[in-house]
């Protein structure tokens, strides 16, 4: 996803790619388990704009995914939507200072060398960073039952809610004053 800046007219640029999520295989490299799976392609808006040097890009990430539920380890499958704003500058000739102060600007502007913008980590990253941290089936999934092991969601169980652990056990003779 590289553009030269005379590609990106006045009236900006507007591009649609479909990525096979084989596109990422490097950058998941290192994991080894994965919870999720993608069921087509990644779908990505890109719109580019240009003002002299400086390249604003837009884009819009969508893909339909597969993932396995923390709580109740089902498999769903549910839709990733990202969409960012990022800033392109040229690289300065001169290196930055060892300490600088960033504002909200500089967490969004990147930069490039030569006459062309590669997009392509930025839009890795945007799917990537799309991910939830923790994936749940629904917000409101009960899990699994931690004694029996029964899907909560599906079926109720005669397990005590309040068993403890008996390694515990020894604190509750445990008074204090």
């Amino acid at each position: 996803m590289k553009f030269r800046l005379e590609d990106i007219l006045p009236e900006g640029r507007a591009k649609i790619y479909e990525q096979q999520p084989s596109w990422l295989d490097e950058r998941l490299a290192g994991e080894e388990k994965k919870d999720f799976g993608f069921q087509g392609p990644i779908h990505i808006r890109l719109t580019l704009n240009r003002s002299g040097r400086v390249v604003t890009a837009k884009s819009r990430i969508e893909a339909q995914m597969n993932w396995i539920c923390a709580r109740c380890l089902e498999s769903f499958s549910h839709v990733v939507i990202s969409e960012i704003t990022s800033i392109f500058k040229p690289r300065p000739d001169h290196p930055f200072p060892e300490e600088v102060e960033l504002n909200r600007e500089d967490a969004e502007t990147d930069f490039y060398d030569g006459d062309e913008v590669d997009l392509t980590e930025l839009i890795q990253d945007q799917v990537l960073l799309a991910f939830p941290p923790k994936v749940l089936c629904k917000a409101e999934c009960r899990g699994l039952c931690p004694t029996c092991g029964k899907n909560r969601n599906r079926e109720a169980c005669d397990c005590r809610e309040d068993s403890m652990d008996p390694r515990f056990s020894v604190l509750k003779a445990l008074r204090l004053k």
